[in-house]
């Protein structure tokens, strides 16, 4: 599963914090006492997929998006 979106033409991924975790921020906050923290890439895109408006850490440039998120499923199965 990846985490993509493109910004001002630059394509960014979602990746984890100090390799840690990646983390979700409520609509137009970037402290981190307001963020969520997630082991795995799927449980933060559950997670925004049910809070529309939060945006997740990505790189290039450490950068938190909230638009034009796009959620890529990879060989996932859905019981």
């Amino acid at each position: 599963m990846q985490i993509r979106a493109i910004t001002n033409g630059v394509e960014r991924a979602a990746y984890k914090l100090s390799g840690k975790v990646y983390k979700c921020f409520p609509p137009s906050s970037n402290r981190a006492s307001t963020a969520r923290e997630f082991d795995s890439i799927e449980d933060a895109a559950a997670f925004l997929c049910r809070n529309r408006g939060w945006g997740i850490r990505m790189n290039p440039g450490s950068a938190i998006i909230y638009d034009n998120i796009v959620i890529h499923l990879d060989d996932l199965m859905f019981a």
